[in-house]
């Protein structure tokens, strides 16, 4: 694992929040949209951490059933994703 958001003008949480739509529960990959990735804000005590779920093993991982962090799960717009993170090393783009 490791394509991560970072957006340097601003916290993970308030870009999530205005670009990401917060998802009620664990997204099955083949149910999310074409135009989306799943990102998972996780809370590791003395920081969070925003893990983008490229492909299906990566969301598996990120939302592990005996990890136990608190966890948030948003559908955010590939696009928004691609200047935030290393999306594009991860997509070949």
């Amino acid at each position: 694992m490791g394509c991560y958001v970072n957006p340097g003008d601003e916290s993970k949480e308030s870009f999530l929040a205005r670009e990401g739509v917060l998802y009620d529960g664990k997204p099955r990959w083949d149910q999310v949209p074409e135009s989306m990735l799943p990102v998972v804000l996780m809370n590791n005590g003395p920081f969070t951490a925003a893990g983008v779920c490229y492909k299906e093993s990566e969301l598996a991982a990120f939302t592990d059933p005996s990890d136990y962090r608190p966890k948030k799960i948003y559908l955010v717009p590939i696009e928004k994703l691609l200047w935030t993170s290393d999306l594009r090393y991860y997509l070949g783009r």
